[in-house]
């Protein structure tokens, strides 16, 4: 039992230094993150003592020390920049050459690329391009330049996202479960118990866990840091945006342009459309053709039908009138003859 209390006792001191020792570097900096993320909390481990745990003293900080992250200049700064741009072009085949071939000259590369290269029924230039860039940091204002030489650049935004104090608390506390797990595994090796061994492993996994997260953390933050986002928007057009206002009467005049360029624009549309229609429109000529010489057909024989079954209606009338009248004559001598009687 003494040899546990011992044991608890070494363990609770190392963690207690790990704690102090891997974060009165950054402690300030990290309690600036708004998370709160003390170095208190990040070593407030449990204490093996006979199977029961206990709470570490917190990590000691000096509020007089200067703030780490104030210490920084702007290079060591962790920086996440993104950049949106939005450009027109009148060679969109030949722009978008030209990027991919900068992109890899910088060495960066493109994350996402969705192209429409326009339609081939409209006979109208309407292709489009979105592109996520991934460019070194560095690198970034050389190729925004580039873009903005090689196209007509209608919308551009910059942001700028500081995660210094961030990434300094990641480190604090990966550095804090490495030390850590150096003084587990330095008493993993001294362990006599069966009991002490599990105990030690538990707490060895719950660190080594901790520490690739961390570990992973840093490393998204450092591929965020060191390459850039652009997302570029390039759209082709037969006439760059105007860069600077125009008066009204240039509005007017653009605008009667526009106007008369669309309708032309409209009528050679129009006749590529009929004209690519133009099969379909004379087979279904040629259908609705066919339908109404059926049609007539059969009207013409259902009138020729009609007009047997009126003259047979007749025919019989007139026979029946005769038969009347014959009967009617018989009947008249049949009375004669017996009234001569």
């Amino acid at each position: 039992m003494k040899k546990k209390l011992f044991m608890a006792a070494l363990i609770a001191t190392t963690m207690t230094f790990a704690a102090c020792g891997g974060s009165s570097k950054h402690s300030d900096a990290a309690a600036n993150y708004s998370n709160n993320y003390s170095a208190a909390e990040v070593t407030s481990e449990e204490a093996y003592d006979g199977g029961y745990y206990e709470e570490a003293p917190a990590a000691a900080t000096n509020n007089g020390e200067m703030k780490e992250a104030d210490k920084l200049n702007d290079s060591a700064r962790k920086l996440i920049k993104t950049y949106n741009m939005s450009v027109e072009t009148e060679v969109f085949d030949e722009l978008i050459v030209n990027i991919e071939n900068q992109i890899n000259a910088l060495g960066g590369y493109i994350q996402n690329l969705d192209t429409y290269n326009g339609s081939n029924y409209s006979g109208r230039s309407n292709k489009y391009s979105n592109m996520t860039v991934r460019i070194p940091a560095r690198s970034l204002e050389s190729f925004v330049n580039f873009v903005g030489n090689a196209a007509n650049v209608t919308n551009k935004n910059l942001s700028v996202e500081d995660v210094t104090l961030r990434y300094v608390d990641v480190e604090t506390r990966k550095n804090t479960y490495q030390v850590e797990m150096d003084r587990l595994l330095s008493f993993l090796e001294k362990a006599e118990t069966m009991d002490d061994i599990i105990t030690l492993e538990s707490r060895l996994s719950e660190v080594r866990y901790n520490l690739e997260s961390m570990e992973a953390q840093l490393r998204t933050y450092d591929n965020l840091v060191d390459y850039a986002t652009v997302y570029i928007n390039i759209s082709e057009v037969t006439k760059y945006t105007p860069p600077t206002p125009v008066s009204y009467g240039e509005r007017v005049a653009r605008s009667f342009t526009n106007s008369v360029t669309n309708l032309w624009e409209g009528l050679k549309d129009f006749f590529v459309g009929f004209v690519g229609a133009l099969p379909g429109l004379v087979l279904f000529a040629i259908i609705v053709t066919i339908i109404v010489f059926i049609i007539k057909a059969l009207i013409k024989a259902q009138s020729k039908k009609n007009l047997a079954k009126e003259a047979m209606r007749m025919n019989n009338a007139i026979i029946a009138q005769q038969n009347a009248q014959m009967n009617a004559m018989q009947h008249n001598q049949s009375d004669a003859s017996e009234n001569k009687n």
